[in-house]
């Protein structure tokens, strides 16, 4: 099988993204997170570097969602009904977003810290 065009491969990447927004509240909360961090970095005036690393955070937690979600969804076609084992995969899925965002939050109050007071 060919590897579609650059572009092709973009927009399916993108349609990837939107049916992540339509269908996942989680995502639509860590995307919300997003803006609000955009927002504090453009009214904070946060310095280069400080910017980077929160957005570097935020991206990763957003990335681990939608692994989580592949995973989920994976596991659900493999095993429709329920199963110890799947329940597992998935916990230790979700586990990884839970550590990224208790690691974005780190980094947040870390950041912010020095702006805010």
């Amino acid at each position: 099988m060919r590897k579609p065009p650059f572009p092709k491969s973009v927009g399916n990447a993108i349609r990837g993204v939107i049916w992540m927004l339509k269908s996942e509240r989680n995502f639509q909360l860590e995307v919300l997170a997003l803006v609000m961090n955009i927002f504090l970095i453009i009214f904070l005036k946060l310095n280069p570097h400080d910017a980077a690393l929160i957005l570097i955070v935020c991206f990763a937690v957003l990335s681990l969602e939608i692994l989580n979600t592949c995973v989920e969804k994976i596991c659900d076609i493999i095993q429709p009904e329920f199963d110890i084992r799947v329940k597992i995969i998935k916990d230790i899925a979700a586990a990884a977003v839970l550590l990224m965002a208790l690691a974005s939050v780190a980094v947040g109050v870390l950041v912010y810290w020095k702006y805010v007071f």
